[in-house]
């Protein structure tokens, strides 16, 4: 069918609408190309040379990777027009990187994604890493408000992808050697906002401590109501934020408002997804974390939809993440 033939059949449709599905399907249009125009908006908000924070930029020629330049007016400073997105310091085009967000949040395996892009997997790892470190920069800024449900969810330390001679290496699946909470489990501190945006950050081994809490402290706002479970380690960190909260035992207690519902539905997502990834590495289990917490945010959206969702987000932030830096730096320790 023509595009000709697809506005008539459209609007011969249009036509047959009552007036609020009129208004409703004009806002939804706008909504999206105003998505549009966001994914595809980025400007270098302060400039590399001078710190100008309102740089007035003219193209200047083309860097020898056929980049488009810009001139600061203030120092005659030139810079590439992605400077600080993920298609700096890398030689794929935005196609290829489109497509790698694509597959990162629907979780296809690296060597698939690999295959689809013509390019090595240890470039597409590199790619990836990239990208989660991105997102954890974005996650470090999210603060979850007004109801919030907090607790922790426990992960086998894991060495995935290297080898250790002072570690005893443990099969997939094999439980660990320790009972109970012990060095050997990852606390991921999750605080899930209902309704609204959520928290996941490894903090510590094992059951964590007011001050392992407090490395989450500038993620929650004040004046929130908050629903725990027992652990007394919260209630520093609630008393400095002015939060009221309420202590819930075990299930018994639940009521329709009183519960811990939410976290512990994402508590099950992150075992869903530990598994499809059959395991991550410790170390870089707050790339992940992040992923997993924008993957929450937008689930039940179409991979385009998340993709220019994703975009947009990045515009907002700078991040040199180079080669030589992955496997070293923001990393997890334990």
């Amino acid at each position: 069918m023509s595009d000709t033939e697809d506005l008539e059949k459209i609007t011969s449709i249009y036509s047959t609408l009552y007036p609020y599905q009129k208004e409703k399907l004009l806002s939804d249009l706008e909504n999206c190309m105003i998505l549009n125009n966001a994914s595809r908006s980025y400007c270098i908000k302060v400039c590399p040379k001078c710190g100008s924070k309102t740089p007035n930029w003219t193209r200047g020629g083309r860097a020898n990777s056929g980049k488009q330049m810009l001139v600061c007016h203030s120092c005659n400073h030139r810079t590439v027009v992605d400077y600080g997105q993920l298609t700096y310091y890398s030689q794929q085009d935005r196609s290829k990187w489109d497509q790698l967000i694509k597959d990162t949040f629907q979780q296809v395996p690296i060597q698939k994604t690999a295959e689809s892009l013509g390019i090595s997997t240890y470039t597409v790892w590199r790619m990836r890493m990239k990208l989660l470190h991105a997102l954890e920069a974005i996650a470090n800024e999210t603060v979850v408000s007004d109801e919030v449900e907090m607790d922790e969810k426990y992960l086998l330390n894991s060495h995935k992808g290297e080898k250790r001679d002072e570690i005893k290496p443990r099969h997939r699946g094999e439980k660990a050697s320790k009972r109970g909470l012990s060095s050997e489990q990852v606390c991921l501190l999750t605080a899930v906002q209902r309704q609204g945006d959520a928290v996941l950050k490894a903090t510590n081994m094992a059951s964590p401590k007011s001050e392992d809490i407090e490395k989450i402290q500038k993620n929650l706002s004040g004046n929130c109501l908050v629903w725990i479970d027992g652990k007394t380690a919260y209630q520093r960190i609630l008393n400095q934020k002015n939060c009221e909260f309420r202590v819930l035992g075990d299930h018994k207690t639940y009521t329709s408002v009183d519960h811990l519902n939410n976290v512990n539905s994402f508590h099950s997502k992150i075992d869903e997804w530990n598994r499809k990834y059959r395991g991550v590495a410790t170390k870089y289990i707050n790339r992940y974390a992040a992923l997993l917490v924008t993957i929450r945010k937008y689930a039940g959206l179409a991979a385009d939809e998340v993709l220019l969702k994703v975009r947009t987000m990045l515009n907002n932030v700078s991040d040199f993440f180079r080669i030589c830096d992955m496997k070293t730096s923001d990393l997890f320790a334990y």
